[in-house]
């Protein structure tokens, strides 16, 4: 039953006309920040620690702004389920999308390194819908809701959920076929589960998997972004492909934790470019090395 009213909620959302759904979430990300004060301690302090060269005021700017961003993110992903295909072409752009189109040529597949920025479900819903084999590794969500919500307005657009735990045969699969999987690599993991590098200037517990997979496959990685402009379209940029390193007298952990770096290092550049439209909320910092850990190590 309450699936169902949900599944309600979101269809009346999709019959919105644009520029109410626009107003709408300007409203919703106003009403966190201002009314709810949502977790604005932690974004205030992150971008503290990731921009210690700028004010405050320009910290300040930079809050306001992602907190407009994440009601607009909120309200689209909700429009998302009900959307057809051809709506959503409508409000994406794509950038180099040769960078992809090449390391697909190769027939080894193709990672894709993502991160949580723009609107990173309405880029990977457009991207299945215009017919390529798309994968994307996720955490589970808690809680039927949730994760009804996260399951069906990927499946419908034709994006393939992986589940994060015991992933390794369902992405092989997916490489020999030739696909892409989509890797988001911005997420703290717990110690056991993660390797630490620097992520703006800070230790972050990071998924080595991306790397361990590309290592395994000899599958390129193919960085992307997407961000949003003032008009409402998200444009999704396909960078180069990232070459594999082995560093000269590097052990095996060492080579994945450089590599893993390096794939954090262009996530960071790509957040610089519109720090507003990431997710801050997130708490990437969470997991810390212990005080006497050279937590960084070589690479």
């Amino acid at each position: 039953m309450i699936i169902r009213a949900v599944d309600l909620v979101l269809w009346i959302l999709s019959a919105l006309p644009e520029p109410v759904a626009r107003l709408m979430g300007r409203v919703l990300g106003f009403v966190a920040y201002r009314v709810a004060r949502f977790r604005v301690k932690t974004v205030r302090s992150q971008l503290a620690m990731a921009f210690p060269e700028l004010d405050a005021s320009a910290r300040l700017k930079i809050e306001k702004d992602f907190y407009r961003h994440l009601g607009l993110t909120a309200v689209e992903i909700l429009r998302i389920k009900y959307l057809t295909d051809g709506q959503i072409s409508e409000r994406v752009r794509y950038h180099g999308g040769e960078n992809f189109q090449e390391a697909l040529n190769g027939g080894k597949g193709v990672f894709i390194l993502n991160a949580h920025m723009g609107n990173w479900e309405m880029a990977i819903a457009n991207f299945a819908s215009r017919g390529y084999d798309t994968h994307v590794v996720v955490k589970e969500i808690n809680g039927k809701v949730g994760q009804h919500l996260a399951v069906s307005m990927r499946e419908k657009h034709g994006v393939v959920l992986i589940a994060r735990r015991h992933s390794i045969r369902e992405i092989f699969t997916v490489i020999r076929n030739n696909g892409g999987v989509g890797f988001v690599l911005d997420q703290n993991m717990t110690a056991d589960e993660g390797v630490f590098v620097d992520f703006f200037g800070q230790p972050a517990c990071t998924m080595p998997g991306l790397a361990i997979m590309a290592s395994r496959m000899d599958t390129p990685v193919i960085p992307m972004s997407c961000h949003r402009d003032e008009k409402g379209i998200h444009h999704v940029e396909f960078f180069p492909p990232v070459p594999w390193e082995e560093p000269e007298g590097f052990s095996r952990d060492e080579v994945i934790r450089h590599n893993t770096q390096r794939y954090t290092k262009i996530l960071e550049d790509i957040i610089r470019r519109h720090p507003e439209q990431w997710l801050w909320i997130h708490k990437r910092w969470r997991t810390q090395p212990p005080p006497d850990s050279d937590a960084g190590g070589r690479g």
